[in-house]
């Protein structure tokens, strides 16, 4: 029986391909809809190389909730610009990726 881990994360230049090209979507906490054992789940977004966006999920009560945090023109490290939440976690991704093309429109 093998029993050995088969990692779905690209690999060598491929990741470097990914980070350099766009949106790039990477699971933090946990790798599939459900949270980790501390209940931690989020998604951060990646516009070559630089970090923009962070999405958490949070349950309260029976509804969860996204939780969208924008961390452009700054950087992670400063205040979030932008913060929203929502109960669709495909139209959190849109909004963050619309509100960063706008921002790039704007400034270029």
């Amino acid at each position: 029986m093998n029993t050995k881990k088969v990692s779905k994360k690209p690999e060598g230049n491929a990741i470097n391909t990914l980070l350099t090209t766009g949106f790039c979507w990477h699971p933090r906490y946990s790798n599939n809809e459900k949270p980790d054992k501390q209940g931690r789940w989020a998604r951060l977004c990646f516009y070559r190389k630089f970090l923009i966006a962070w999405i958490s999920r949070q349950q309260i009560n029976e509804t969860i909730m996204y939780v969208v945090t924008d961390y452009f023109p700054s950087n992670g490290n400063s205040s979030p610009c932008f913060v929203e939440a929502t109960e669709d976690f495909e139209k959190a991704k849109e909004g963050v990726e619309k509100r960063f093309n706008e921002f790039l429109e704007a400034c270029c």
